[in-house]
């Protein structure tokens, strides 16, 4: 199955507070005022906690995992 959603966006925010917890935010293109975004200490943690809440957020709709979500090597 192939993956027909917006690529994703990154960017190093590092804001000024002690931990380096959300120093990466990762958004999909043109969604970022649906407010699902991604945070993470590097660039690929923000990418993997999108994807974990895309997941969550799909199967909340109790329609079942996303295949694309759950794909080995899954869609990035």
């Amino acid at each position: 199955m192939t993956d027909d959603r917006p690529p994703i966006v990154t960017y190093h925010a590092y804001p000024p507070i002690p931990t380096r917890r959300f120093d990466w935010c990762a958004f999909r293109d043109g969604e970022e005022e649906l407010g699902n975004y991604g945070w993470g200490p590097t660039e690929e943690a923000a990418i993997q906690d999108l994807h974990e809440r895309e997941a969550e957020e799909y199967t909340d709709t109790r329609q079942g995992p996303h295949p694309d979500l759950t794909a080995p090597g899954g869609a990035s």
